[in-house]
């Protein structure tokens, strides 16, 4: 194996699913056999159908059901998806989550398919005519009402509602640990176990692996998220596996870490997921529920082009003794409107602080519209560099965004972040039709005096949609490197639309520093200058402003470090800024830094028993070796100790809710105090 690739005695398999560049994205499916199919394939299809059915009229009933519950109970087999966490301190106080909506954004296809299928039956229009993942319900309006803020779930039903099948535990430690083992893994029994892994998440998610291997050891294992995608990609000319040195693949073929991941998903998987979850269930023997994975391989590559066309650049990999199977599927470009809404199957539990009225702090919603940032910051693992391409919802996909919203009220948001790193990609066209449209349906609100308005077929608590507010990111340059009266009509039209926050980068106050960051574009003046202009003008909008502050940037030095500090602090004074987030520089593979400094080679991203301690526990993601080689660690414990002592209340030290552990019936009580 090669410096982060490898070589061709390594590529033993490589099959490429081949798709057409039809735009419509649904798939055929296996019961229509296409006159091409072999008449061994025929057999098989024919075989577990029969088997399938015979099954069912089988199946000992649970008299807790109803027959359609027992009929779904007989076809399905269960499953569990993870998110790992980010950060994991001694203390247990400091807790960094991993991001929930990448999670829920790549299950949504998958689950939306199966859903479909459970409520077609096994009919020629069925997305499944096989066994299914228990995906099933959709959580009901009830349920998504009264759940609180806490990423662990009750797992103890006979049929766990979608949202119930996550798992998201904040933080990994041994009382968490133990706590999987009995109350979760013990009551789901999952067949197959999905794991979102950004890549500080990452040797907590190897870890989560291990665990389920031990207790589970024939349980498939699918390990997806941001690593994933920024570790492992193709090379477009020669259609081989390109590997950075921190990824998975790498790591388990060198012996660093155990081979306890079954199959790898980078790139756009939202359809490659669904793919490779249909194969399994193909595989998977109907009475015992068993896999054998080889047998995943060759319909992975036998069947898959069958389905139809894929969307998206993705890759599926397979790590096996001396080999690597890998299934690039290359279609057309993803329209991000026409996927399900990611919280249609999950329910809403996040609560920002920077929502708060009276004590009472919001229910947030996540809402992306795009895949990727614009712009090229070279310490930004969501660059479009990075990333690979920009995805986004387009003008005529404004009324859909729309409509999500008002699908979002009706879940129980009480306030909307758009998670994007540049809200609406940056599109001023796009931010000014978006807003307006969300006016005519606040003012269509307004006039109906009804406790429920039906808009767009949506019908909606009418105080709950007046009342919602929502935040957004912008930079600086979006902001000051216009004119001043443009600006303002951008910002004002926002702020009647309901914006009531924005995050903005500053990053650092130092020139010297930010002029190597790609982040002020029109140098017609001085950063610091720029900065208070984008602030003032928000400022005057009536909208508040928080901001993250990166220190470790190329360039910096303690004179800068000092320059930052003191910058922020009057900025937090004359309340320019509501809030400041101060963080480390982190390496994330793949980002024009950490091949800058020539970290590729250093980054430990697997190692489980990493000391991890203060003062990188104060700063999100900031591990011992994978931190800024410009900082010592003399100078995180002044960063630390100069913000929270100049900055007060205003710096964000902890966002995050304590983690607690429901008591499931016929479970362990474990406590993480």
């Amino acid at each position: 194996m090669g410096c982060g690739c490898y070589t061709s005695h390594y590529l033993i398999t490589k099959r490429i699913i081949e798709v057409h560049t039809t735009r419509h994205p649904h798939y055929q499916n296996f019961a229509q056999y296409p006159q091409s199919l072999s008449l061994d394939l025929r057999l098989y299809l024919d075989s577990r159908q029969e088997i399938l059915q015979q099954y069912m009229r089988g199946f000992q009933d649970n008299p807790a059901l109803s027959p359609e519950e027992n009929k779904w109970l007989a076809r399905s087999y269960p499953v569990l998806a993870i998110l790992a966490p980010v950060m994991s301190t001694n203390e247990d106080k400091i807790e960094f989550p991993g991001d929930p909506m990448i999670l829920y954004s790549a299950l949504s296809h998958t689950i939306d398919q199966v859903v479909q299928a459970r409520e077609q039956g096994i009919s020629s229009t069925s997305p499944y005519n096989d066994l299914c993942p228990q995906w099933g319900y959709l959580p009901t309006d009830e349920y998504r009402q009264n759940v609180d803020n806490n990423g662990i779930r009750q797992y103890d039903a006979p049929l766990l509602n979608t949202d119930q099948t996550v798992f998201d535990p904040r933080i990994w430690n041994e009382a968490i640990k133990e706590y999987f083992v009995n109350a979760v893994l013990k009551n789901v029994q999952p067949k197959v176990v999905l794991i979102s892994a950004v890549s500080p998440a990452h040797r907590y998610a190897i870890d989560i692996a291990l665990t389920v291997r031990q207790h589970l050891p024939d349980c498939i294992i699918i390990l997806g998220g941001r690593h994933a995608d920024e570790t492992m990609r193709l090379d477009p000319e020669t259609q081989e596996l390109t590997l950075q040195p921190s990824s998975t693949l790498t790591k388990m073929a060198d012996g660093t870490i155990e081979s306890v991941v079954d199959f790898i998903v980078s790139g756009e998987g939202y359809y490659a997921l669904d793919v490779l979850v249909k194969a399994i269930s193909l595989a998977m023997d109907i009475p015992t529920r068993t896999i054998n994975v080889a047998l995943v391989f060759d319909i992975l590559s036998d069947f898959a082009p069958l389905l139809g066309p894929v969307p998206g650049q993705a890759i599926i990999a397979a790590p096996r003794p001396d080999t690597v199977h890998y299934w690039p599927l290359s279609g057309y470009k993803i329209d991000l409107s026409a996927l399900p809404s990611p919280y249609k199957a999950f329910a809403i539990r996040a609560r920002f602080p920077i929502f708060e009225t009276d004590g009472h702090i919001s229910r947030t919603a996540h809402f992306m519209v795009t895949n990727a940032c614009p712009y090229h910051c070279f310490y930004c693992s969501e660059g479009v560099s990075v990333v690979g391409s920009l995805n986004s919802f387009k003008d005529k996909d404004i009324g859909q965004g729309i409509v999500r919203m008002l699908d979002y009220v009706q879940y129980g948001a009480e306030a909307i972040f758009f998670d994007d790193s540049m809200f609406w990609g940056g599109n001023v066209g796009l931010i000014i039709n978006f807003c307006r449209e969300w006016i005519k349906i606040r003012e269509q609100a307004a006039w109906d005096n009804s406790p429920a308005v039906t808009l767009m077929g949506k019908t909606v608590n009418r105080r709950a949609l007046l009342s919602l507010e929502w935040g957004a990111q912008l930079t600086v340059d979006f902001l000051a490197g216009r004119r001043p009266e443009v600006a303002m009509i951008i910002l004002d039209t926002m702020r009647q639309a309901g914006c009531t926050y924005l995050y903005i980068g500053i990053e650092s106050m130092a020139e010297g520093v930010i002029k190597n960051v790609h982040k002020n574009v029109k140098r017609n003046r001085p950063w610091d200058e720029r900065v208070r202009i984008a602030l003032g003008l928000s400022r005057h909008a009536g909208i508040r402003v928080g901001s993250s502050i990166l220190f470790g940037l190329e360039g910096e030095t303690q004179e800068t470090i000092e320059e930052t500090i003191e910058k922020v602090e009057e900025l937090l004074a004359e309340d320019l800024i509501t809030i400041a987030s101060p963080n480390i520089l982190t390496y994330h593979p793949s980002t024009e830094i950490t091949s800058l400094h020539q970290k590729e080679e250093e980054l430990d991203y697997h190692s489980p028993n990493l000391e991890n301690r203060p003062p990188y526990t104060y700063f999100e993601e900031a591990f011992p070796a994978v931190v800024s080689k410009n900082l010592s660690e003399e100078q995180i414990w002044h960063i630390h100790e100069q913000t929270r002592e100049r900055w007060g209340k205003k710096r964000n030290l902890n966002p995050m809710a304590p983690t607690t552990l429901p008591v499931p019936e016929n479970t362990v009580s474990v406590s993480n105090s």
